[in-house]
C-alpha cells in the first residue's frame, strides 16, 4: 500500500500544505510527517544560504528572499548548524 504524504501545492505567494485524510484524521501522524517536511526544509534553506553566500550574495539579498530582515537572517544561517 502506499504511503499517503503531504502535498506541496501551488506557486508563489500562494503556494501551501496539502493533508491527505490519514493525516487529517490521525495529528500525531500528521505532526511527524510535519517534522519532518519542516527539517527537510531547513537543510535545503542552509545549502541554499551557503552557496548564496559562497557566490557573493549580502546578507540583505539572502534576506530580501527569505522575507525577513538581513540580521534575521544572519543570525539563523550564519553559523553552521551542529
Amino acid at each position: 500500500m502506499r504511503r499517503q504524504q503531504l502535498r506541496i501545492v501551488g506557486s508563489g505567494r500562494g503556494t501551501r500544505l496539502r493533508l491527505p485524510g490519514e493525516l487529517e484524521r490521525e495529528p500525531l501522524s500528521g505532526l511527524c510527517e510535519s517534522a519532518r517536511v519542516a527539517g527537510a526544509l531547513e537543510k535545503l534553506q542552509r545549502h541554499l544560504v551557503q552557496r548564496a553566500r559562497a557566490g557573493g550574495k549580502s546578507w540583505t539579498e539572502i534576506g530580501t528572499a527569505l522575507g525577513v530582515s538581513k540580521q534575521s537572517a544572519w543570525q539563523r544561517f550564519a553559523t553552521p548548524e551542529d
